[in-house]
């Protein structure tokens, strides 16, 4: 969602740290950097997140609303450090 947004052509890596190793921003500011090393983060919180409600509460979401809650958190997130690239998310979010 987050690639495809930024018409980014990318294949999934098998193996968690290789994900992360590949997962790095070339360009842009120190802040922009940033936000996009955090976006696996918020992925895997939010799976992780869904995973215990599907588990210990019996709830489950779409796979659209857990892309929403991931964005959401993110975005809220990023109100509450004072960012300002939070503006550029909620343009994310308006765009999806």
């Amino acid at each position: 969602m987050f690639l495809n947004h930024l018409e980014v052509k990318w294949t999934m890596p098998e193996h968690t740290a290789d994900l992360l190793s590949c997962w790095i921003r070339r360009g842009g500011s120190k802040r922009q950097k940033t936000r996009w090393n955090l976006i696996p983060h918020w992925i895997w919180w939010t799976v992780w997140k869904e995973r215990n409600s599907r588990n210990f509460e019996d709830i489950s979401n779409s796979i659209h609303k857990v892309k929403w809650n991931c964005i959401v958190s993110l975005y809220f997130w990023c109100k509450e450090i004072g960012s300002e690239d939070s503006d550029q998310l909620l343009e994310l979010l308006e765009s999806l």
